[in-house]
């Protein structure tokens, strides 16, 4: 009976292993190893383990339960960006042509978006300006107190036509967009001043379409 047993362990073994490309855990014990953080966006996004060790390294000082959840690497479909942090999945990103400037460059982009990690992390939840008092107070912790909003760096990029205009009812201030937002977005001006940074639906962007005008 054992060796039977035995036998459909193995075959169902084998099977994982063809299916997973790698071992998986025996029914006896032991966990397979684990899987690669999905990047999405196809073979856009390639992770870069020195400079996710560098940003840990820099922030586990400051933050350090951030420290280790922090993904750092390149991304190709960057043309006019530098660099771009997203809180959500604690990620940065940074375009490719940085290194074809300067490796100094490459560490000013890092820090930059690494403040707006560590500004989000140490407020929550809560709705902060892209680079506003906490993201400065970020900045000044990791040793960039001057850092400038954005960096004027020779990147050649395509032009791509705004296609949709973005309107708040409240105040009117308008943006022109590429892409139609995905999810409700409001005026954080207006929000900031009527609900405490909060989203509030009575500010939510308008969206006209700029096709045929």
């Amino acid at each position: 009976m054992t060796s039977l047993v035995d036998h459909f362990k193995d075959q169902l073994t084998g099977q994982l292993k063809l299916l997973f490309g790698h071992p998986v855990a025996s029914m006896t014990g032991g966990l397979p190893p684990a899987f690669p953080k999905p990047l999405g966006n196809g073979n856009s996004k390639k992770r870069d383990p020195l400079l996710e060790e560098r940003a840990r390294g820099l922030l586990h000082p400051l933050a350090p339960r951030l420290a280790p959840l922090v993904v750092v690497g390149w991304n190709s479909r960057m043309r006019t960006t530098a660099g771009v942090a997203i809180a959500a999945r604690w990620e940065v990103w940074l375009n490719p042509a940085l290194r074809e400037i300067s490796e100094d460059e490459v560490g000013k982009t890092l820090l930059h978006e690494l403040a707006h990690l560590l500004a989000q992390h140490r407020h929550g939840r809560r709705r902060l300006s892209p680079h506003g008092m906490e993201w400065r107070e970020a900045c000044r912790d990791l040793g960039i107190p001057d850092e400038k909003r954005t960096h004027q760096l020779p990147f050649v990029g395509r032009r791509m036509k705004r296609r949709y205009q973005l309107r708040c009812p409240g105040c009117g201030e308008s943006h022109a967009r590429v892409r139609r937002p995905r999810r409700r977005i409001a005026c954080l001006a207006c929000c900031r001043a009527h609900s405490g940074g909060a989203y509030d639906d009575r500010f939510r962007f308008q969206i006209m379409s700029l096709e045929n005008s």
